[in-house]
This record gives C-alpha cells, structure tokens and sequence, in this order.
C-alpha cells in the first residue's frame, strides 16, 4: 500500500500522460477552478485529454473545452466517450446510491481501464479521536455514508469490480491558528503514519471491472 503525501504525488503516480480521464464531481472539489491546488486542473495538466461532470458546476466558469463538460449527476450520467481512467476524488461519501455511481462508471471504462477512487477513512484518527471528546466525529452535511478498506472492498465486489491496489492519502494540512490539543494530535498523527497507514485521514482504490 502506497502512501501519497497529497492528490498531486497521487495523480503523478496513478494517472499516465497517454490517458483520456473523467473527473466525476470536479467542480466541488473544496478549491475554485482559479486555486492551483482545484485537483481538475491537476488532472489536465498530466493526462492526454480530461473530461468532467457535476451536478452543480457553474456553466459560465467552464475551464475551456466546453464540450468535455456537462451538468450531470454520479449516479445516472451518460456520454458519448468511453475513458481510460475514471476519477472520483472525495465523491463516493456523498452520493445517495453509490451502486449506481458504480453502474455508470463501468459502462464508460475502456477494456482495461480503471476507477480511482478517494474518499475519507472513517477510522481515522482524527474521528477516533472526537468520539472520544464529543461522542461523535464531526459530520460533513453533505456526506452520508463513510468507508474504510474493509467496507469500501465489499461494495465495489458487489457491483461488479476486483479492487488492484490500494492506498492512502496523509494530507495533514497546516493551520495558522492551532489549539495545543490539534497539534498535540497531529503529532500522534505524523508518528502513528510511520508505523501504520490504517489511521491516515483518505483512502485510496483503484479498482476494474470484474466482468
């Protein structure tokens, strides 16, 4: 299992110049299309052609090649293209039926193409941590299911895909203003990493079809 210090060192590794990509929720990606840091434009500038859907993404804002783009959901899309690789970074946690999700993916793959998939480890330390002080991990709104390896495994399985690796994103980012209780943590956080990855923060699978 690989540990990736961030998505960049992540799509170096997994994704190839020859590729054609569909980046699936690429617009709500935490950072705005102008952000060096918005993963689709990561993503455009190492793999030979991106494409991209979102439910929500603002058609006036389109970062050229506007017809590699359309408004859709995860769960119900449909294009005329088939891809090489399929990335859908901190998505699968906040779909409704990620089985659908999952069903249009493997229709738009390419015989030997894959899904890369990221999305946060439900135990992680710092949710460990929270259910200890507050009962309960602090709760994205908008997420309504969270994975670890184990559960992640079992539904790729059962809607027809064969997980090929694994790996895990450490992404600690760094804050001005820190309680001593956060950087005591983080702390335990970077020292546990050395030894084991089962408490960093995002997992990662890359995974094929099956059948």
């Amino acid at each position: 299992m690989t540990v990736f210090k961030n998505k960049k060192e992540l799509i170096a590794a997994l994704v190839s110049e020859k590729d054609t990509v569909l980046d699936v929720g690429f617009w709500g990606q935490g950072t705005g299309a102008d952000s060096p840091d918005w993963v689709h434009a990561l993503l455009r500038a190492r793999a030979k052609e991106t494409w991209g859907i979102d439910r929500d993404y603002d058609e006036q804002r389109v970062p050229g090649d506007e017809a590699h783009y359309a408004r859709a959901s995860a769960e119900s899309f449909s294009l005329p293209k088939k891809f090489d690789v399929i990335f859908a970074g901190d998505l699968i946690e906040h779909l409704s039926n990620p089985g659908l999700f999952l069903e249009s993916a493997r229709r738009h793959l390419m015989p030997g193409g894959r899904l890369i998939l990221s999305t946060p480890n439900a135990f992680n330390l710092f949710n460990i941590a929270e259910k200890f002080s507050k009962g309960e991990p602090t709760v994205n709104p908008d997420h309504t299911c969270y994975f670890n390896d184990k559960t992640l495994r079992q539904l790729l399985q059962k809607n027809g895909w064969r997980v090929r690796e694994t790996g895990w994103i450490y992404s600690l980012g760094k804050l001005h203003r820190e309680s001593w209780k956060k950087k005591a943590l983080n702390g335990i956080y970077r020292l546990c990493s050395r030894f084991t990855p089962r408490f960093i923060e995002t997992l990662v699978v890359v995974a094929e079809p099956s059948v």
